[in-house]
């Protein structure tokens, strides 16, 4: 999984600031794909996947992007495996600190680190977000 590379076409949709939307179709293998992190949801046949755009594409060019395995693993990591940690170092925690109302409090505290967590990870991500960006590698134009 970490040195593996899922590799998607599209069709670039928007392209902005060194960032372009590409437009994929899913296919019969989306409903076991690990990169489901990075991919949004459109209509019920398609996807869209904001990526790293090095070649400066227009709308309406078809692209080859490339996922990389240890992308998704740390972006799985920091978005499903830190907030369970924090809920279950919460709820440990509770029950030895609380004498009365333990699975309420303790629950509560795993909540509240979770809570405080998704805060810190949204203010500091927003400075590192485009190195975690999938990338285009190869560009089919549709230019004039």
């Amino acid at each position: 999984m970490y040195s593996e590379e899922i590799v998607e076409e599209g069709i670039v949709t928007k392209s902005l600031n060194g960032l372009a939307e590409i437009l994929i179709h899913d296919s019969a293998k989306c409903g076991e794909c690990s990169a489901k992190v990075y991919c949004k949801p459109g209509n019920s046949s398609e996807r869209t996947l904001l990526v790293k755009d090095p070649f400066g594409v227009i709308p309406g060019d078809k692209v080859r992007v490339v996922i990389k395995g240890s992308k998704i693993l740390s972006a799985s990591f920091f978005l499903y495996g830190i907030p369970l940690i924090l809920l279950l170092i919460g709820i440990f925690t509770g029950f030895q600190i609380f004498s009365e109302n333990k699975e309420l409090l303790s629950t509560l505290l795993g909540i509240g680190l979770i809570g405080i967590y998704s805060v810190f990870f949204l203010f500091f991500s927003k400075s590192n977000k485009i190195s975690s960006y999938p990338e285009i590698t190869f560009v089919s134009s549709q230019r004039n």
